[in-house]
């Protein structure tokens, strides 16, 4: 099976299915907050390259993007204000892990890896829409 098939047919299940993409698209933002209120020292280290975590962000705020893309009507306004809302919450997260989390910091590349993730989001869907 074609890649591009697959996806065609996962978008189409997730924009006609509005109700479970909702579902989908606020427990994806609840996994998003719980794990970026771990502590420091929960985290667990992969240690497959240097800078993974920025890997790990880009494709939270990916499949953040897509998930809440599909919940509404698909045009360009709906795709700059999600990517505008990501990095809004890639950057209050970052403050709130600064001053609310313990064993975590402020990374201003986290949450350009946030808003880059949701660019990214957007790319995929354009390419197999």
């Amino acid at each position: 099976m074609r890649l591009d098939f697959f996806m065609k047919k996962q978008f189409e299940y997730f924009q006609t299915n509005k109700k479970l993409t909702l579902f989908f698209a606020i427990l994806w933002s609840a996994i998003i907050f719980i794990g970026c209120s771990l502590p420091g020292n929960e985290i667990p280290t992969l240690g497959l390259f240097k800078h993974f975590d920025k890997i790990v962000h880009f494709t939270f705020f990916a499949l953040f993007f897509l998930l809440w893309y599909f919940v509404g009507k698909i045009n360009i306004h709906r795709a700059i204000g999600l990517i505008l809302l990501s990095l809004l919450i890639g950057f209050v997260i970052e403050f709130y892990q600064m001053y609310f989390v313990a064993g975590r910091s402020f990374d201003v590349w986290d949450g350009v890896a946030d808003t880059v993730g949701a660019i990214g989001g957007y790319i995929f869907f354009r390419i197999f829409k």
